[in-house]
């Protein structure tokens, strides 16, 4: 017998539902399904991700909710101790990063000191735009705003 044509039963069971949804398909069948599912699931991911060039906030917009930046330093101190290449890191600890550091560097251009610190928040900003796959992006830091606002009123 051709185990592609194996008959396997699906079973789904959601909270909500009154009784779970069952269904007969072939391992064949199944594969590609699942293979849809995870290409929606990708989709999704990067329509979420995707920048919207028309919705960039204000710095005190996007840092209106954030923790002070002691601790926010102290928070990606914390998650990348151990880690010195950035292996395992998330999106969020790349987010959080370059958000402080763009927060210190708008501080340096208040006060005009020029130091590294617009550098290291553009830097950090591209990082980010590495993460989420995003490409033609002409502000980094901006799209780091944009970004940490989204993120800091859906966490």
């Amino acid at each position: 017998m051709d185990i592609n044509n194996e008959v396997v039963t699906v079973e789904l069971d959601c909270d909500g539902w009154t009784e779970p949804y069952a269904r007969d398909l072939t391992r064949r069948q199944l594969g590609e399904l699942l293979v849809q599912l995870d290409d929606m699931g990708d989709a999704t991911d990067t329509a979420a991700l995707a920048p919207q060039p028309l919705n960039r906030p204000t710095p005190d917009a996007a840092y209106a909710t954030a923790p002070c930046i002691t601790s926010e330093l102290g928070w990606t101190a914390y998650h990348a101790v151990g880690r010195p290449t950035g292996a395992l890191l998330g999106r969020e600890f790349w987010l959080r990063r370059a958000a402080v550091l763009d927060r210190i560097a708008l501080g340096d251009e208040v006060e005009s000191v020029f130091g590294d610190a617009c550098e290291a928040a553009t830097e950090a900003a591209r990082r980010l735009l590495d993460v989420d796959q995003v490409e033609g992006i002409t502000d980094p830091r901006g799209y780091v705003r944009q970004q940490y606002a989204h993120w800091a009123t859906t966490k």
